[in-house]
């Protein structure tokens, strides 16, 4: 498993997962606990962690507004 934490822009989310794209342009899709989809805006700025594992889609473990 390995972790990952950033600083990005929400691209689009729904009930289940986020995409998000980081300073580079790259984009990844996240898979988000149930219930936190409303709580995300879109086109905001979110520091994040998250935890992959192979042959699995990430999972974000933290998100917090970034301080801009």
């Amino acid at each position: 498993m390995a972790g990952t934490s950033a600083v990005v822009n929400v691209v689009s989310v729904n009930k289940r997962e986020i995409v998000i794209q980081n300073m580079s342009g790259d984009q990844n899709t996240v898979t988000i606990p149930k219930g936190i989809y409303k709580l995300i805006d879109v086109n905001e700025e979110y520091f994040i962690s998250y935890n992959s594992r192979i042959g699995q889609k990430p999972f974000l473990t933290s998100i917090k507004p970034s301080a801009k």
